[in-house]
């Protein structure tokens, strides 16, 4: 795959080395995966390669790169090995992002370093009550002099059992008003061998074959106050940052399992003779490669595209749940496309297919569901691109008799009365039949605060004129009624028709 204009040569050669080191991993790796082995070897090699340091700032001991470096790391690894590439974005996510960003510099100091060398790291997040809806967590944290004491459980922890660094978030308030604002979760670093703090489960995950998934139990878990991350009730705003950059380095991941489905689709398809020629000659077989040719194209485009706006501080909360979600969607839909091609052996296990398959699948849960993704995009997108949709105010052509969009100003508005108000909601009603007004457009040709308009708006409403939408804040829009629309003007002021249509068919 070509690289990005806007890499470094650091970017090169890491990619460079990267896709080295894991072709020469790939037969260690599949023996793990047939053997169920969590491999330590391998993951000691990248750890000594400094991989995992990829994106962590040079002075403590990183390389520096960024999201794009991360991301880089991530596709390779999963190009060639599904299991390991997961741990390392496990132990990339495992809080490193949250340290980075709100870590004091001790913690930092104390933190980064050993796992730019390769410690294991693990974000523990998802409980019994508590996934999706991660605000909802129930594992107590309480502060007891210059510590806190956990109690709770956690479950579908990536390298539970494994991992030496867990990233832990805990509920530290049961005020209603620190809920509803979500400052009732704070962030902890928890290491293995904590007394009380032990996993109690491992789980069979899809896909998870060389990959430990469990549980946690928290008995009088003592934590010093030197390892609460951030200030307490910070614990959300943490966790969506770390998320947004999870949601990155996943949806990089998924750039590597479609690589593998290409790299097996093509030449088993080339090779693969039914009715005396190539399967790959067949019609169908190349809309499906082509398909898979394009999600790739255009999911890697804008996987490097966030990472390279993240690495400029911008805020990727949309575009981070956008590929994170049209990542794993592309490569399940990838995976249906290329078993089809290989047909049974699509569904072997001695092709990773299979494996890359079950493992998209994952990826619509893991990290955040595709659903929750889209919650956020929707929540976020109508704040951060508000001003991109605004609908332009739509008026009737005077030689056309139809609505037109017009994005200047009125020229003179109305001063605030019952007449000016009804007047304005008839003739929307002319352009937007089916809609009510807001607030905000009325203003676009009265001259009047909320308070007056409302005024206006419920005396109108009283006489029939006027139907009004409220909620807890009061009036937000409004609408003439049948009476209304009479009262402004004459039926004949809201007739149109089309050129075509003549007296006899009106």
């Amino acid at each position: 795959m070509e690289n990005f204009t806007w890499w470094t040569e650091e970017h090169n050669q890491l990619q460079k080395e990267v896709r080295e080191f894991a072709k020469q991993m790939a037969p260690r790796e599949m023996e793990t995966r047939w053997k169920r082995e969590f491999a330590w070897d391998i993951f000691a090699k990248i750890g000594e390669r400094g991989f995992l340091g990829a994106a962590i700032p040079k002075e403590y001991g990183g390389m520096g790169l960024g999201a794009t470096g991360g991301c880089i790391v991530a596709e390779e690894l999963h190009s060639i090995s599904p299991g390991i590439g997961r741990i390392v974005v496990g132990n990339m996510i495992g809080g490193l992002r949250q340290i980075i960003e709100f870590g004091n510099e001790e913690q930092k100091q104390r933190f980064l370093p050993v796992a730019a060398k390769g410690e294991l790291g693990a974000v523990v997040i998802t409980e019994m009550t508590a996934g999706t809806d991660a605000s909802g967590l129930t594992l107590q944290a309480k502060r007891e002099g210059d510590s806190y004491v956990l109690n709770g459980k956690k479950r579908f922890i990536v390298a539970a059992g494994v991992a030496k660094r867990h990233f832990v978030y805990a509920k530290t308030s049961d005020n209603p008003e620190d809920i509803a604002k979500h400052r009732h979760i704070t962030a902890f670093v928890v290491k293995k061998g904590t007394p009380g703090f032990n996993t109690e489960q491992l789980n069979e995950i899809l896909a998870f074959e060389n990959i430990q998934n469990g549980s946690f139990d928290f008995d009088n878990v003592i934590v010093p106050l030197a390892d609460r991350i951030g200030e307490e009730g910070e614990g959300w705003k943490i966790m969506m940052e770390g998320l947004n950059f999870e949601r990155t380095l996943i949806a990089a991941g998924t750039l590597g399992w479609q690589r593998t489905l290409l790299r097996y689709a093509v030449p088993y398809a080339q090779r693969r003779v039914q009715f005396g020629k190539p399967t790959i000659d067949i019609p169908a077989n190349q809309t499906k490669i082509a398909d898979v040719i394009m999600k790739l194209t255009v999911s890697r485009l804008a996987v490097y595209h966030t990472a390279y706006l993240w690495d400029l501080g911008k805020d990727i909360t949309i575009e981070s749940s956008t590929i994170k979600a049209f990542g794993a969607e592309n490569t399940l839909q990838s995976a249906l496309d290329v078993t089809q091609v290989m047909g049974g052996d699509g569904v072997n296990r001695f092709y990773p297919v299979q494996n890359i398959f079950e493992v998209a699948k994952v990826e619509h849960i893991a990290g955040g569901t595709v659903e929750a993704c889209r919650l956020v995009i929707f929540r976020s997108g109508l704040k951060l691109l508000a001003e991109d949709m605004q609908m332009p105010r739509r008026v009737k052509s005077e030689e056309l008799g139809v609505p037109i969009p017009t994005f200047a100003p009125v020229e003179k508005k109305l001063a605030v009365s019952e007449d000016a108000v009804l007047a304005v909601l008839a003739e929307d009603y002319r352009v937007n039949p089916g809609l009510h007004m807001m607030l905000i457009d009325i203003k676009q040709y009265i001259d009047a605060n909320d308070e007056a308009l409302v005024k206006a708006i419920e005396a109108l409403e009283k006489q029939g004129l006027v139907m009004a939408y409220r909620t807890r804040k009061g009036i937000q829009m409004a609408k003439a009624t049948y009476e209304g629309l009479k009262k402004a003007h004459p039926k004949e002021y809201y007739k149109w028709y089309p050129q075509w249509a003549t007296e006899d068919r009106r």
